[in-house]
């Protein structure tokens, strides 16, 4: 009789655990499913059910938490903060790592961490030549660039707009301080060109940049 009591409580662990190991993988595919339906919010609540009570000795689905990422980022109320820690994690997994890293980039521009962005924007051309997804990368890093540079380059122009109606003397001061804003733009410029050499709007701007300062 103690025998088949002890055998009971066996079986009875087994199945305890047989459920737990159950409903991860429910709460999983039922993420999955919301997924498919574009119920993003649901999904991930379900993915991190599932992600809560994920079995430590068992392999992390990176599929999943690449789909986490993506459920965060495009939620009703897309959530960046979370959008970057699942994109962070599905790089270190090793997941989809050109898409992933974009996203984190993409992730770190959102919450104008925009040093953050540039760097890794910079490591990813490098590591995923051959990726599809390296225009938009570019086009996320020299938009960036143009934008840094667009606003020395503005001020600049407003400096020397103000010289039509200023008294001759002060000429020189206003041609000065114009020059120390296009010298703050140049560089950006110069950054764009580094990335994407065919930029047509970073060569005109560097040329007018590179015109005022030289004097011409």
């Amino acid at each position: 009789m103690k025998y088949l009591a002890v055998v009971g409580l066996l079986f009875l662990s087994l199945g305890l655990f047989a459920q737990e190991e159950t409903s991860f993988i429910e709460l999983k595919n039922q993420g999955n499913d919301a997924l498919r339906s574009n119920n993003f919010d649901q999904a991930l609540k379900l993915y991190e059910q599932a992600l809560a009570i994920w079995p430590e000795d068992e392999d992390m689905d990176a599929m999943m938490v690449f789909n986490m990422a993506t459920c965060a980022r495009r939620a009703e109320a897309p959530n960046h903060e979370k959008a970057l820690e699942y994109y962070q994690k599905s790089v270190d997994l090793g997941y989809r790592a050109d898409f992933s890293t974009f996203y984190v980039a993409q992730a770190l521009n959102s919450l104008g961490r925009e040093a953050e962005m540039e760097e890794v924007l910079l490591k990813a051309l490098e590591d995923f030549k051959s990726s599809s997804v390296v225009g938009h990368m570019r086009r996320m890093l020299t938009t960036y660039y143009m934008r840094q540079g667009a606003e020395p380059y503005n001020r600049a122009s407003q400096i020397l707009a103000s010289a039509q109606n200023a008294d001759p003397s002060q000429y020189d001061e206003i041609i000065g301080r114009a020059n120390v804003a296009f010298a703050e733009a140049k560089p950006w410029f110069e950054k764009v060109l580094a990335v994407d050499p065919n930029n047509e709007n970073a060569q005109a701007s560097l040329r007018e940049v590179n015109s005022r300062l030289s004097g011409n």
